[in-house]
């Protein structure tokens, strides 16, 4: 597995530490979030996705692969939390592709495999 830039390991260990403001931090001031055919443009709107989907759920992410691609990072994690497991897969996988710019994160999608 590739070494992450900081930017992308932030994303991680904030949501499962739950530190909203770290979280925020990776991101650039206008960045994209596409997760699974929900579009999320600057901070404010990731910062509602965010408070709703990851923290007050309690999403842990665990990295099982990463590696980079034409500039940009692939992660594959596992995740769990207090959400509607129903008809999900177990374990839960999803791919996470970053595009970073100057060391923060411009654009995010989220999908399955």
């Amino acid at each position: 597995m590739i070494q992450l830039p900081n930017s992308v390991k932030a994303y991680f260990h904030a949501s499962n530490e739950e530190q909203l403001d770290s979280f925020l931090d990776a991101f650039k001031e206008d960045a994209y979030v596409f997760d699974f055919n929900r579009e999320f443009k600057g901070l404010e709107a990731i910062r509602d996705w965010c408070k709703s989907d990851i923290l007050d759920v309690h999403v842990r992410f665990d990295i099982t692969d990463a590696w980079e691609q034409e500039g940009a990072y692939i992660v594959i994690a596992s995740l769990d939390g207090e959400f509607d497991k129903t008809n999900l897969p177990d374990p839960l996988l999803l791919i996470h592709t970053f595009k970073l710019s100057e060391g923060k994160i411009q654009e995010l999608h989220v999908s399955l495999p």
